[in-house]
């Protein structure tokens, strides 16, 4: 305003623009999956971010420099489904050999429950059984 300009509409700046159209960049995509952001940005004279930003708005990802969609296939469910089942089936193996640590004594297992209700221990028992005929 100091200059005198009074105008109120957007004047043309300098530099690389920072969108990029969506079908511009679904095209170049569909030409070859293998192609970097930093490639389609030297193309288009766009700046990398913006072609990360763009590809997050059509639901596209680069993985192993590959443009893959973000949704997961039947089959990566499944392998998903898989590797939890596993991650929990080892969980409670921990936690059961957590519990039995304590009770272990000298590499073997005594049976503190029976002790506990005034039984007799197992090898007690084996020696009763060998003593009658």
């Amino acid at each position: 305003l100091k200059a005198g300009n009074f105008n109120i509409e957007d004047e043309p700046c300098y530099g690389r623009p920072i969108e990029v159209g969506c079908e511009q960049l679904k095209q170049i995509i569909d030409q070859g999956r293998n192609v970097s952001t930093r490639t389609i940005a030297l193309e288009l004279d766009v700046c990398q971010k913006g072609i990360v930003n763009t590809l997050k708005r059509i639901n596209l990802t680069f993985n192993f420099n590959r443009c893959v969609p973000h949704e997961l296939t039947a089959e990566d469910k499944h392998k998903r489904k898989a590797a939890c089942l596993d991650l929990l089936r080892d969980q409670r193996k921990r936690k059961f050999w957590t519990e039995l640590r304590p009770v272990m004594k000298n590499g073997c297992i005594t049976t503190t429950q029976a002790l506990k209700e005034g039984g007799q221990h197992l090898g007690n028992q084996q020696a009763r059984l060998q003593d009658t005929p």
